[in-house]
């Protein structure tokens, strides 16, 4: 199963027709804007290995639930 096929997995059911509605680009802001709340520095490059240490662990459980689903 390909990763865009998996539903949200740590997004609670009831908030997705909310989220859905947003375009990709105004996710990617909110990511950033989130990212840089929770960086350590606060240069480009912290915000964005935050963003990647976010994106590792959403990335596995997604992996995970499509290794289950075979």
């Amino acid at each position: 199963m390909h990763l865009r096929a998996i539903p949200p997995v740590f997004l609670p059911y009831r908030f997705q027709p909310e989220i859905e509605k947003l375009s990709k680009a105004a996710l990617m802001d909110l990511a950033w804007d989130y990212a840089t709340r929770c960086a350590e520095g606060d240069t480009h490059d912290a915000i964005m290995d935050e963003l990647r240490k976010s994106a590792e662990i959403v990335t596995l459980h997604r992996k995970q639930i499509s290794h289950d689903a075979r």
